[in-house]
């Protein structure tokens, strides 16, 4: 299941669940061409959902009567229940165009940086994206935010301080005072444009008395093609320093692309285990035995490739490609390798370390994930993008029901107030400790007495998405 072919497009993966195949008596759709958007989005959201079974029929149902469309995505995504009698689909959405446009394009627009609270009044610089008007400012994580647009007093319960957050962040420009830890401040006039998603904050490597470990912060999952050659020269320079232990900084990778967090999986595997089961897909029973309504059977996948239908991509990538192999990568050949994660890191990372855990044992140090087992296909109706849940994967021991998250083997809490690659980061610390560098080398790690350590704005859009992209046609 290699990226060899011609085509592109988004295949999204979120979260996994289990496979409850369809009992009740098909639909039967107006024709293409007629009814409504709510009609086109009901008809192809029941053939494809993952936990297609619980979906009612559309007399049932009746699309038609929401006014709104995302208010009927919305209510078809409630109808899946965990144990506990929760929703367990939190994943599936509408979109207009953002992710792909920040994932398979690598463009996005804004001013490039996040916030979180480091306790209910106090706000830090979580990350700035490489190249973003906040980058180019010289702002750097772990930079506390004094003043917003005048304003200097923030409360996280306070509905004003998130609006104020959201609109500065995801606005066209706004004014940000910084306290630097050296003590200095700053004030910079930050306005939104385009520029190129560099997924990768930071990277280095550490030598503790003739022990290298290799380090580096991974962001999103974007289109291979954009992140690949700076991705290869960092391997490429683990390698020749002989680093066999390696940390990899997930704890706020929202997800993205599937081809790259193959490709990744790939240059940090042993390559005595190329050729072997990386994970596995299952998609609903409509997709398995290619049982689709006849809107479905009869929609192209692209203007620019009118041979393919939709039910095509579905059918091969739940029989032909249901298994992708490892291909290694590189040279790199790893005795230790720890994954650093927060609630934040969530789908495509949360895979990442899930697939390697039958061959490599990884560490993951910090908390428990998100938990999205579950990806989708995103399919494109007029202004909207939509992601429905449509397959679970599972890597080759048959785990991918982490619904609640991964746990920890390391439990540590997060903190904002240090810089990357700083040796008082509580995860990198740990991380360090975990893999035998002595506590002497180290010094001291930052103190957590916060309250709010874990929350992030999230202003970003885009850049921040949540889930598993797969940007390759089936062949």
């Amino acid at each position: 299941m290699q990226p060899t072919h011609p085509y592109r497009w988004l295949l999204a993966g979120v979260l996994f669940a289990l496979l409850l195949p369809s009992c009740k008596k098909r639909d039967t759709p107006a024709p293409q061409g007629t009814g409504n958007i709510n009609d086109s989005i009901f008809f192809i959201f029941k053939d494809i959902y993952l936990w297609t079974d619980v979906i009612p029929d559309s007399a049932t149902f009746r699309p038609h009567s929401y006014s709104s469309t995302n208010t009927m995505f919305e209510a078809l995504t409630q109808f899946k229940k965990n144990d506990a009698g929760a929703t367990l689909d939190r994943y599936s959405f509408l979109d207009d165009g953002t992710t792909s446009r920040a994932l398979q394009e690598g463009i996005v627009g804004n001013v490039g940086f996040e916030v979180g609270f480091q306790t209910d009044t106090t706000i830090y610089v979580v990350y700035v994206y490489p190249g973003s008007p906040a980058s180019k400012a010289g702002v750097k994580r772990g930079w506390k935010v004094t003043t917003i647009n005048g304003v200097s007093k923030f409360n996280y319960q306070d509905n004003a301080t998130n609006d104020l957050l959201n609109q500065s962040l995801g606005g066209t420009n706004a004014s940000f005072s910084f306290l630097k830890p050296d003590g200095n401040t700053q004030t910079s006039t930050l306005s939104a444009v385009d520029y190129n998603l560099d997924p990768i904050l930071y990277s280095n490597i550490f030598d503790f008395n003739g022990t290298k470990v290799g380090y580096f912060v991974f962001n999103n999952f974007v289109a291979l093609e954009d992140v690949k050659p700076k991705m290869d020269s960092i391997f490429t320079a683990f390698t020749n320093a002989g680093i066999k232990n390696l940390v990899v900084d997930l704890r706020y990778n929202g997800g993205g692309l599937l081809e790259t967090a193959e490709y990744l999986a790939n240059k940090l595997v042993p390559a005595a285990k190329s050729n072997t089961v990386m994970y596995t897909q299952s998609f609903n029973n409509n997709v398995n035995t290619d049982n689709y309504s006849a809107y479905f059977k009869n929609m192209k996948a692209r203007p620019n490739y009118p041979a393919i239908n939709w039910t095509d991509i579905f059918h091969n990538e739940a029989t032909q490609y249901k298994t992708a192999t490892f291909k290694k990568q590189g040279a790199l050949e790893l005795s230790k390798i720890s994954f650093l994660a927060t609630h934040n890191t969530v789908s495509a990372s949360e895979l990442l370390y899930n697939v390697l855990k039958p061959s490599m044992n990884p560490a993951l140090i910090g908390r428990q994930t998100y938990g999205k087992p579950v990806g989708f296909i995103n399919i494109t109706f007029g202004q909207y993008d939509m992601y429905a849940a449509c397959f679970q994967t599972f890597n080759s021991a048959g785990e991918g029901n982490y619904f609640d998250g991964l746990p920890p083997t390391v439990d540590v809490r997060d903190d904002y107030t240090t810089d990357w690659g700083d040796l008082s980061d509580p995860l990198l610390h740990s991380a360090l400790l975990d893999m035998g560098i002595p506590s002497n080398q180290l010094g001291r790690m930052a103190l957590l007495s916060t309250n709010r350590l874990g929350v992030m704005v999230n202003a970003l859009r885009g850049a921040t998405f949540r889930g598993m992209i797969e940007n390759r046609i089936n062949r």
